[in-house]
C-alpha cells in the first residue's frame, strides 16, 4: 500500500471495488478544505444556480415528502449553515470540481489512483461531482443512479443501505429505463421488507462508500453531515446505458414486453447501434427535470425548522427558469448601464 496517499486500501479492496458494496478508508476529511469556515466561505460565494437545496421528511417510504427549497440571494453562507444544523435540509454544492480548482484537483486525484490500482475498471473517468451538507436526521429516499459513484463521508455520520444490483424484484425494469432516459428522478418505491437484503453500513469521517453499477442505496444521518459524492464513467457503462435507452425508446415504444437487459453479444450490440442511429436522425424527446424545481419554501436560518413558507410559490433559486430570468435581467442591466456611460 501506499500510505502517503489520502487513498490506501488492500489489494483485495482494490480487486473488489464497483463489484460488490463495501466500505473503505480514505484520509481526505483531513483536508482544511473540508472544515467548517472553508466550507462557509464556499457556501458564500457559490453560484446559486448550481447550489440545490431540498427538504425530506421521516417516513423512508414516502418520497413524495422529498421537495426543493429556494435560497434568496442575499442569504450568507453562516446563514445556510445555520439553516442546516436546525432542518431538515440537504444542500448539494452541485459541479464543484468546476467552481473550485482545490475540489477538482482532489477529484482528479481520486480517480487517477482508482484507475491505476483497479484495471477492471477500464480507465474510469470523473463524471460529476456533488459536496453535500445535510442536517441531523435527513434522510435520502431509495433511489438508484444511472452512473456509477461512490460517497466519501467527511464530517459527521450517517447510515447507508445497499441493496442488490439489477434485481428486478428490487427495481422494475421499466423504472430502471426511465431513470437512464431522465424521464423520472432516482427515487423508487421502498418497501421496508427491502431491508431484508441490504447491507446497512455506519459511515465516520475517513469512511468511502461504493457500491456495483445502479446498486440501489437510501441513506440517514445520525446528525449534521458533509460528504462528496463523485460518479465516473468507463467504457464499460456505456455498454449498460445504451442497451438501456435501447430497450426504452425503440423496444417499449414498439411494444415489445421482453426486454433483454444483456449487455454483451451481438443482440445488446445491435440495439446499441440502433439507439445511436435512430438518435442521431431524430433526437429521442428528453424531459428538463429543472422546470419542476418549483417550490414555496425558502431557506430561513430564523425559523425552527430552518424553513419558511413563501406567500406563493417561485421558481427554485437552482431552476434553469430562475436563471433564465436572472440572465435577462443582468443583460438588461449591462444594456442600461452602457446607455448611462453612453
Amino acid at each position: 500500500m501506499n500510505t502517503s496517499s489520502p487513498i490506501a486500501w488492500t489489494q483485495e479492496e482494490y480487486d473488489a471495488f464497483g463489484t460488490v458494496p463495501m466500505v473503505s478508508k480514505h484520509r481526505y476529511h483531513e483536508r482544511t478544505l473540508f472544515d467548517k469556515p472553508e466550507l462557509v466561505s464556499l457556501l458564500d460565494t457559490y453560484p446559486r444556480k448550481w447550489l440545490q437545496a431540498f427538504t425530506m421528511g421521516d417516513d423512508p417510504c414516502n418520497a413524495s415528502e422529498w421537495g426543493c427549497v429556494d435560497i434568496a440571494p442575499e442569504t450568507t453562507g453562516e446563514e445556510l449553515w445555520q439553516a442546516v444544523s436546525l432542518g431538515r435540509l440537504w444542500l448539494n454544492i452541485t459541479h464543484i470540481e468546476e467552481f473550485n480548482e482545490d475540489y477538482a484537483q482532489i477529484v482528479k486525484d481520486m480517480y487517477e489512483h482508482l484507475d491505476e490500482h483497479c484495471t477492471h475498471l477500464q480507465s474510469p473517468k470523473a463524471n460529476y461531482s456533488t459536496l453535500l451538507i445535510s442536517s441531523p436526521g435527513a434522510q435520502v429516499y431509495y433511489h438508484v443512479d444511472a452512473e456509477p459513484n461512490m460517497l466519501w463521508h467527511l464530517r459527521g455520520q450517517k447510515k447507508v443501505w445497499i441493496y442488490p444490483a439489477m434485481d428486478t424484484d428490487l427495481v422494475p425494469q421499466e423504472l430502471l429505463e426511465d431513470i437512464y432516459a431522465g424521464e423520472i428522478d432516482e427515487n423508487l418505491p421502498f418497501d421496508p421488507n427491502f431491508d431484508k437484503q441490504a447491507q446497512e453500513f455506519l459511515l465516520s469521517p475517513g469512511d468511502v462508500a461504493s457500491w456495483p453499477h445502479n446498486g440501489p442505496h437510501r441513506i440517514v444521518n445520525q446528525d449534521m453531515n458533509v460528504s462528496l459524492a463523485t460518479s465516473y464513467y468507463t467504457p464499460t457503462i456505456y455498454k449498460r446505458q445504451y442497451v438501456q435507452l435501447a430497450n426504452r425508446f425503440v423496444l417499449r415504444n414498439l411494444g415489445i414486453k421482453s426486454r433483454s437487459m444483456e449487455e454483451n453479444g451481438a443482440v445488446a450490440a445491435f440495439k446499441r447501434f440502433t439507439y445511436r442511429a435512430a438518435n442521431k436522425i431524430r433526437p429521442f424527446p428528453r424531459r428538463d427535470r429543472s422546470a419542476s424545481y418549483i417550490t414555496d419554501l425558502q431557506v430561513d436560518p430564523q425559523s425552527p425548522n430552518g424553513l419558511k413558507k413563501l406567500d406563493q410559490a417561485v421558481a427554485a433559486s437552482f431552476s434553469r427558469q430562475a436563471n433564465a430570468a436572472q440572465s435577462e435581467h443582468d443583460e438588461s442591466q449591462n444594456s442600461e448601464n452602457l446607455k448611462a456611460t453612453g
